[in-house]
């Protein structure tokens, strides 16, 4: 079988959509993992079929890897830049496996080679140059004193980004539109604070800053797909390509669920093309803050919430969760009963119960494995961030604890002391009532203070983890009523099972 290609498209009388191979490139993309591919560059894809945009994007390596250099940049070039995403999960409550041939992008280069700098130049200091966008990783967006102006191609993003922006600068060019997905808070702002530090640092003249300022634009973003990669079943890769008529290495698999805040005006709105497209999922706001607290306290919060004692109940994966009454009940009573009632002062009702649905449809994914035990990395600092606001919130505005976020700090507390077998280098070793064996992976202060308690008392370790003020920010005996009903969620839970204490929460 052919491996993809325009040639090999056209050898088999391919119909579908393409864009035309020499459009002009319109945009930069620092980063070349499955998530901007299937997620970013689809959309823009989308806008050129839908608007007629009509504009590539030009890939930069986003490391100097020779490795990778050879097997991404030559690999994916070799085949004209052109590569396939599987929309696959549920929609609408029925599964859904779609195929989409995306076009949009042009070449990918590495600028740490000589030949290939010369090539960014040119797309940096072109006149059909419009934005940039970014996928770097959280630790992406970080200032790193060792990159220098003298620097040819400096190693950290940020420097990369200043550099580019001189170009275009020194060339007497208009300014960009930049839209960062890194997944930090405020990362336009961030990024442009960087961008500005490095230009002081290289003592670049005032008139450069100024121009950042007047002529281009540091977008901050929310994005929100979960992204599998690629399909590792020999078999399962093998029926896809006969189904799709080529080889593609560079197929990127995610689930139907998308969605893309942006915050600026209706100014901003009307220059992006893919908000034209009227493509579903994607906006632009004044504020994403509540978007990002919708995500982090429903879809986020969901996980931490019952996963754990979800584990400890005797399961593996997040999708037989949602086939289980007790624990989908537990989940969806949480929040739909105490968490969203917390968030419908800032955001609709109707649109946050239609989050929440979907959070239940992601995770009832017939092609994603999640295992619980990667959720349960770091659950100590998840659960601060992602529940216990919840909770303190609830109790505020209600006067009175919410039972199922309450049962979940006992299943939390009752999945780092079930079975403890005691602290090694890789992590704290743990047994749940089925006998399976398990590591809890944390910070370390915290695997050790639950390791120091593996055989204290329910009330004992109750009163050693709220009163943890490291742990959580605060001593939670401060919260009225929930030290006594900790105690009790935990005893029921080491009596009975995290199940029968999970169905407790529904009566």
């Amino acid at each position: 079988m052919e491996k993809l290609s325009y040639k090999t498209l056209q050898d088999m009388g391919y119909k579908g959509y393409l864009v035309p191979k020499g459009a002009p490139e319109k945009v930069l993309q620092f980063g070349e993992g499955n998530f901007l591919r299937s997620f970013v560059d689809r959309y823009f894809d989308y806008a050129n079929e839908k608007t007629g945009w009509n504009g590539k994007i030009c890939i930069l390596q986003p490391i100097d890897d020779a490795a990778h250099d050879y097997g991404f940049i030559k690999g994916l070039n070799a085949q004209d830049c052109l590569y396939t995403v599987l929309e696959r999960g549920k929609l609408d409550g029925k599964t859904y496996d779609d195929a989409r041939l995306v076009s949009s992008v042009s070449r990918c280069l590495n600028p740490f080679r000589a030949e290939d700098l010369e090539e960014l130049k040119k797309v940096a200091t072109s006149d059909d140059l419009e934005l940039v966008v970014s996928n770097t990783t959280e630790a992406g967006i970080a200032y790193d004193p060792t990159c220098k102006a003298e620097d040819a191609w400096p190693s950290s993003f940020p420097a990369k980004l200043a550099k580019t922006l001189r170009f275009r600068f020194d060339a007497g060019k208009g300014g960009l539109t930049i839209l960062s997905c890194e997944l930090i808070d405020h990362n336009g702002a961030e990024l442009e604070k960087i961008v500005k530090r490095y230009a002081s640092d290289w003592g670049w003249e005032k008139e450069f800053t100024e121009w950042l300022d007047k002529e281009c634009l540091f977008c901050t973003t929310l994005v929100d797909t979960i992204v599998p990669g690629r399909i590792r079943d020999p078999k399962e890769a093998a029926k896809v390509a006969e189904r799709l008529g080529y080889e593609d290495p560079f197929l990127a698999v995610r689930e139907p669920f998308q969605m893309w805040g942006i915050e600026g005006d209706d100014k901003l709105a009307a220059k992006l093309p893919f908000i034209q497209s009227k493509e579903p999922g994607v906006f632009v706001t004044p504020d994403v803050t509540p978007y990002k607290k919708r995500k982090v306290r429903i879809l986020n919060g969901a996980h931490t919430g019952f996963v754990p004692g979800a584990w400890l109940a005797g399961f593996n994966i997040v999708r037989d969760c949602m086939h289980d009454d007790t624990i989908r009940g537990f989940m969806n009573t949480m929040l739909e009963t105490e968490v969203i009632p917390t968030l419908s002062k800032e955001l609709d009702r109707a649109d946050l119960e239609a989050f929440a649905a979907a959070v239940e449809n992601r995770f009832d994914n017939p092609f994603i494995d999640h295992q619980l035990l990667s959720i349960c990395l770091n659950s100590t600092s998840k659960w601060r961030a992602r529940d216990l606001p919840s909770l303190l919130d609830y109790v505020e505005q209600e006067g009175k604890l919410p039972k199922c976020l309450t049962m979940s700090l006992a299943a939390l507390m009752a999945f780092y002391t079930t079975g403890a077998e005691g602290l090694a280098d890789d992590g704290l070793h743990l047994k749940r009532a089925d006998g399976t064996e398990y590591v809890a992976q944390d910070d370390a202060s915290a695997l050790a203070f639950f390791a120091e308690r593996k055989d204290a008392s329910t009330e004992k370790l109750v009163d050693d983890v709220l009163a943890n003020t490291d742990m959580w920010g605060q001593d939670l005996h401060e919260v009225k009523g929930l030290r006594d009903a900790v105690v009790a969620d935990l005893g029921l839970i080491r009596r009975e099972g995290t199940k029968a204490a999970f169905a407790s929460c529904l009566k």
